[in-house]
């Protein structure tokens, strides 16, 4: 058996010497990362060091090392496309044949489960050091990893070539290059001159986001700062503390609150309000999950013809439930997005991955349970900054 190092700046130099030098029977024994060089502990090198195998006529038991592989399933090198995993210390030679075989049987799991990774994980080898370590940043904030790879290729390609880049200039490009794919905040605009008729703005959403809060604050700005003229209608009838809280915000800012128990209700209570500027109606919560409730929603919805529906999403909720309540509110012809509880979280990348992929632009972030303090323009500057922050 012939056994030999080799040392690379990466995994995938290392194989191409190994298939070089011993062929591609060669089978990989050991893998494992190191740094050196650098300066008082800083700008190390990363290097890779691989030991490989390949059967050679000092074999210990006189039998070709191929044929033993074979007899255990062996993986060689020219079915393994290589990735940075590390793989156990197996011994090059053994005194008995009992020992041998384990020890192949070992070799047999390790490269069985370096390709099963393969499948599994991306190849983030193209990367380069800094690369990588962009990505990971990204990663963190459970960025999708198409967008980040995007943002961080972009970056890697306007840094100077011949010498090394500032963090500074380094977060101002992938800042831009995040920045990218945003589209352009849609909040609610209302011209001061005198209209024909009001807007009407719904806001739906699942149960305990904060539809009714939010909805508060946005009549607060409009009522109390902007000066217009703004009704409550409320259809959350199977919460009674929503009505009640809307109730207690109608008589301090003189809006009158109208709850509605039907659809004829609903018509007659829209036709009582259409002296006011803005009329903003609040939804009860609904599971995107049940379609006679979702259906329920619909034709309210319908009745009351709004301009604009909000939908309400919690930043704290996963990627995946947050895609699935878009696709299952998109019935309703929702147009602007809402992210509530921008406070209750410190990862920002399920809001950044709606961003890049919803075709509905964002509106608003909430920031608390302030009135109506806490709620801003959901500004892609400031979303990009939440990700960048360490």
């Amino acid at each position: 058996m012939r056994v030999k190092r080799f040392v690379a700046n990466d995994i995938q130099t290392a194989i191409t010497k190994i298939k070089n030098e011993m062929g591609n029977d060669a089978v990989i024994l050991h893998t494992r990362y190191f740094k050196e060089g650098g300066i008082l502990g800083f700008f190390k090198k990363k290097y890779v060091e691989v030991t490989a195998a390949t059967e050679g006529r000092n074999n210990l038991l006189q039998r070709p090392l191929k044929q033993l592989y074979d007899q255990q399933n062996i993986v060689p090198l020219s079915r393994v496309q290589s990735q940075a995993v590390e793989l156990p210390i197996v011994s090059a030679v053994q005194k008995t044949p009992d020992p041998l075989a384990v020890e192949l049987a070992d070799m047999k799991a390790a490269i069985t489960q370096m390709s099963e990774l393969l499948e599994n994980n991306s190849d983030t080898t193209r990367f380069p050091k800094l690369g990588r370590d962009l990505l990971l940043r990204l990663k963190k904030q459970e960025v999708e990893e198409k967008n980040a790879e995007r943002a961080v290729k972009a970056t890697l390609q306007q840094l100077p070539p011949k010498r090394k880049p500032q963090a500074e200039k380094i977060n101002e490009l992938l800042s831009v290059n995040l920045a990218k794919p945003l589209k352009k905040s849609k909040p609610i605009i209302i011209k001061n001159t005198r209209m024909k008729k009001p807007k009407i703005y719904a806001m739906v959403g699942p149960t305990g986001v904060g539809k009714t809060t939010t909805l508060a604050k946005l009549a607060s700005t409009f009522s109390v700062i902007e000066r217009k003229k703004v009704a409550f209608i409320t259809i959350d009838t199977y919460r009674i503390a929503a009505a009640e809280q809307l109730k207690v915000i109608g008589e301090i800012m003189g809006t009158p609150v109208i709850v509605v128990y039907s659809l004829a209700q609903l018509q007659e209570s829209l036709a009582e309000v259409l002296d006011n500027d803005i009329i903003f109606i609040d939804t009860a919560g609904r599971s995107h999950k049940n379609s006679a409730q979702m259906e329920e929603l619909k034709n309210y919805l319908e009745i009351a013809g709004p301009d604009e529906i909000f939908l309400a999403l919690s930043c704290t909720a996963k990627y995946s439930d947050m895609l699935n309540i878009i696709a299952a509110y998109e019935d309703l012809k929702i147009s602007r997005l809402i992210f509530t509880k921008l406070d209750e979280t410190s990862y920002y990348g399920a809001i950044y991955n709606v961003a890049c992929k919803s075709k509905y632009p964002l509106s608003y972030f909430t920031t608390g349970q302030g009135i109506p303090d806490d709620i801003e323009v959901a500004d892609p500057a400031k979303l990009v900054q939440l990700l960048m922050k360490e």
